[in-house]
């Protein structure tokens, strides 16, 4: 399924150029018909399911400065039926990883590097719903589908700015509105980091998140750290290099800077290291318990045989693919947090793998391609296959 979302014309060199990570840009229909992948009851019913995020936010205006309340799911029949007409959003998390519909609107959005693509979150708001003004550290696209609603764009904030206090959400206390516009079925509105903004349904609206991964420095270094802690011996120690007569025995003086510097770069900061320490990291499933390993293991051979009495395979919704070539020629696949070392002979097929839709017929060239290669495909089919990243085709087997 291939859910073709932003206009032919889009100049997506331009946007790279102009647009992503430094302003927000308005991508009109233009007339372009839009059809939404999922209708609101099947949203709701999403949030009725206790595996899966979901949260309800209402506001009460009437009270001088807004009042909000936030409820997180799962929900039940008999909440929405109690919810009023009016003033309150229900936003689903992921909703890629359940909905193929959903999974497809992502192909439009491949010339950011995949491994940056975080999920879609989908909101249904009643008229006057929203969830306040706020800002994301994230880039996202929102696409606009079932009827309107009012975007009010302010300027560069950050987590200095002050927030509502006595409220569980994360909104701005202060929002000068800056830009204004009224989007309408497949309008697209990019947002970049740290853009304060403020989105209200007109009439009842659907609109369909795409969010990216911008791990936070915070978090790169105490994730990186703790893997390189393992590797560490305790003898491993700082060492005067360069030992001479100190003019003030109490000073620290740049020469210790440096060598300091020089001692982080060369057992921290390997780039082949990092490089798999990241790969890793950013492959690693928002929900790791939605990739579990095959109760089925299949050594190669057997995986071939299966494959070719027929078998299909697919990649898991909740996978992540990435990889790296490396100086000497071999490459790594980064796979669910996984990092698979591959020899020269599959560097080739590896950007179509990481590429590849979850299903259809290019991921069935691939995995063929892969058996052709000779054993080391084998091995690398049924490594990903056992650990769940490619998961057999139950569609097919049901047609069948």
């Amino acid at each position: 399924m291939n859910a073709k979302v932003l206009p032919e014309d889009f100049d997506r060199e331009d946007f790279l150029r102009n647009y992503w990570q430094k302003k927000p840009l308005l991508i009109r229909a233009r007339g372009k018909a839009f059809v939404d992948p999922v209708e609101p009851e099947e949203l709701a019913g999403f949030a009725c399911e206790d595996f899966i995020e979901s949260r309800l936010i209402q506001s009460y205006p009437g009270n001088g400065a807004s009042q909000w309340t936030l409820r997180n799911g799962p929900f039940t029949e008999q909440d929405f039926r109690h919810l009023p007409e009016t003033h309150w959003s229900l936003l689903v998390q992921a909703v890629d990883q359940w909905h193929e519909g959903v999974r497809a609107m992502l192909d439009d959005f491949r010339f950011i590097p995949s491994w940056r693509i975080d999920d879609v979150m989908i909101s249904y708001a009643t008229d006057g719903g929203g969830v306040g003004p706020h800002f994301d550290y994230y880039d996202v696209f929102l696409i606009q589908g079932l009827g309107k609603k009012r975007w009010r764009l302010g300027g560069h904030v950050d987590s200095s700015s002050a927030m509502l206090p006595d409220t569980p959400l994360r909104l701005l206390a202060q929002f000068h509105t800056e830009e204004d516009w009224i989007v309408e079925p497949g309008d697209i509105l990019y947002l970049p980091p740290n853009l304060a903004h403020y989105g209200v349904a007109i009439g009842d609206s659907i609109t369909y998140s795409i969010g990216f991964r911008t791990p936070s420095i915070a978090g790169i270094i105490d994730d990186l750290s703790s893997e390189m802690m393992q590797e560490l011996r305790e003898d491993q120690r700082y060492v005067d290099t360069d030992p001479r007569l100190p003019t003030r025995t109490g000073e620290i003086d740049a020469q210790v800077a440096e060598q300091l510097i020089g001692l982080l770069q060369q057992r921290l900061l390997n780039p082949e290291k990092v490089t798999r320490w990241f790969g890793r990291y950013m492959t690693a499933p928002k929900y790791a318990d939605l990739v579990q390993v095959n109760e089925l293991q299949l050594d190669p051979e057997a995986l071939r045989d299966d494959l070719e009495a027929g078998l299909r395979l697919v990649k898991n919704p909740s996978s992540r693919f990435a990889f790296t070539v490396q100086s000497r020629g071999a490459a790594e696949l980064f796979v669910d947090g996984h990092a698979i070392t591959c020899p020269a002979s599959l560097v080739g097929l590896l950007p179509a793998l990481c590429d590849a839709p979850a299903q259809g017929p290019i991921l069935d060239t691939i995995c063929q391609a892969l058996l052709g290669d000779g054993d080391d495909g084998a091995v690398l089919l049924a490594r990903l296959y056992n650990q769940g990243s490619l998961l057999p085709d139950l569609d097919e087997e049901d047609d069948e």
